[in-house]
Parts: C-alpha cells; structure tokens; sequence
C-alpha cells in the first residue's frame, strides 16, 4: 500500500494536519465504486530539509513568498495499481498537499517507486524470489 515521504523546508505551518488530510483523503478514492485503498494502509511521512539552494539562493525556513521552492514527494507504492489508481494517488496527493497552507500545486514534485516482485531484502541478504523450483522437473 502507498508510503508516501514529504521533503520541504522546516517550517512548513499545519504540516501534521496536511499529512492527516492525505491519508485520510486516500482512504475516499473510488474506482468503479471500489475503494482503491483500504483504511489503516496508507502511510504519511514528513521530511524536513535543512537547507534548499534553488536560483543559487539558499533558502533555510519556509517563505510564503517562494512559491518557486519546490516540495518533493517520494510516492511508494506495490504493483497492485495501475497506471489509473497510481494517477488517482498522485492528485490526491497534490490537492491535499495544496489545500491547506500556503503550497502551491504547481510546485508539487512527485516520484513514483513501484515495487518489483520477486526481490527481497531480509535475514541480513537478499533472495531472488523468481528463482524457479527446478526439483520439480
């Protein structure tokens, strides 16, 4: 299900409850009158950056008058979704980001990371889950 790790500057107001709104609003996408994400799945984390250099000027606290600041969004999510649901996400993430406070929508930056099966990393190694069973032949 969705992780989803908000990178801005510090002082970001409301931040707590913007991150409520994202979840909260992921749990009411529709598609073809399905939920697309169940209660209790989605995961919101915010990521405060020190520092962001942007037009060779560094910029340390958050200024409602740099709306050309951008905020990155790390979007995780498992390849249960498609294209569509994986859409659907990333407005909702946008508009929630954009409803509350002073970010604007137009400097929303979103990375999409879908997982692949077949890996995984666990016991200290990683194990290839594609490996075929060749006893079987």
């Amino acid at each position: 299900m969705p992780f989803i790790k908000i990178s801005t500057l510090k002082n970001v107001p409301e931040r707590e409850q913007i991150m409520k709104n994202i979840e909260n609003a992921l749990y009411t996408i529709t598609v073809n009158g399905v939920r697309l994400i169940p209660d209790a799945m989605a995961t919101c984390m915010w990521q405060s950056l020190d520092i962001v250099v942007h037009k060779n000027d560094a910029h340390r606290i958050f200024n409602k008058k740099d709306v050309e600041i951008p905020i990155f969004v790390d979007l995780y999510m498992n390849t249960v979704f498609n294209q569509d649901g994986i859409s659907l996400v990333m407005e909702t993430i946008a508009d929630e980001l954009s409803n509350i406070g002073e970010i604007n929508r137009d400097n929303v930056v979103i990375m999409v990371n879908v997982g692949k099966p077949g890996y995984i990393f666990i016991n200290g190694k990683i194990d290839d889950c594609r490996v075929l069973d060749n006893t079987k032949n």
